[in-house]
């Protein structure tokens, strides 16, 4: 099974890239995050149309995840439980695998980013790992197992980045972020592009100022968090950078974990 995580930087405006990356690529599932658009304005016919099925949580100009997928799925949530969040950035569902006897819980985020630190922007950021993090414990405590994947905004440590500098007073590099999210892969998990990928070639955003894709200036914050028997199973991890140097691209590119099925 191949499961694909991207951050398409609105669906619409990047259907044609999607499209064309479905065709070379067949994963099963895809996790997409910024759709910028509603459900009744995302591009449904277009995926149809080569035979994959879409679920939807969008929103107006902002935010949005939705998962494609060969098979059916069953949307098991579309937020985040016992958390009222207006935004939408979360999408669960269960999937088989393997030898696995329990139902694998498949989850899309798209966490925000928080900038400018100063700002409510990263008080809600830190507040939605927290509600995010709980809800997570929750899960481990009942031996769920879980692939979690999406754009978390969430730079993990300084090799990370082409400029630990240059982000010192960024909200997807602050402390308080990373300290999240070592709460989060310390209940359990691998962050697995990390694991499987080397060096700077798990980089999965290049921003669009100041020429970063051409000069080569990335950072990692597209992840794939997976409990221990997930991780078991994972055949290989792949940032795929080419469709980020296609005309008009999203600033993030594709990243597939391929496990035995």
């Amino acid at each position: 099974m191949k499961i694909t995580t991207w951050n398409v930087n609105s669906i619409n405006a990047r259907i044609d890239h999607l499209i064309k990356f479905i065709k070379e690529d067949q994963s099963d599932i895809y996790l997409i995050q910024e759709l910028k658009c509603t459900n009744d304005s995302f591009p449904h016919e277009a995926i149809k149309n080569i035979k994959y099925n879409s679920y939807v949580n969008g929103q107006k100009a902002w935010n949005g995840v939705a998962l494609i997928s060969k098979k059916n799925l069953n949307i098991s949530n579309i937020k985040i439980p016992d958390y009222k969040d207006e935004n939408s950035r979360f999408i669960e569902t269960e999937i088989s695998l393997g030898n696995i006897k329990n139902k694998i819980k498949l989850i899309n985020i798209y966490l925000p980013n928080g900038n400018p630190i100063e700002t409510d922007k990263f008080d809600y950021k830190l507040i939605w790992m927290s509600h995010f993090n709980k809800y997570i414990k929750n899960l481990i405590d009942k031996k769920t197992p879980m692939i979690i994947g999406g754009d978390f905004n969430v730079i993990p440590n300084d090799e990370d980045v082409y400029s630990p500098e240059n982000f010192k007073n960024d909200a997807c590099a602050h402390p308080l972020t990373r300290e999240k999210f070592r709460n989060l892969l310390n209940l359990g998990f691998v962050d697995t592009v990390k694991y499987f990928v080397d060096g700077n070639t798990n980089w999965t955003f290049w921003g669009y100022r100041g020429g970063n894709w051409q000069k080569g200036n990335g950072l990692r914050i597209d992840h794939f968090l997976t409990t221990p028997e997930i991780t078991d199973l994972i055949k290989s991890v792949n940032v795929n950078r080419e469709p980020r140097g296609w005309e008009k691209a999203s600033d993030h590119t594709p990243v597939t974990i391929e496990l035995v099925n």
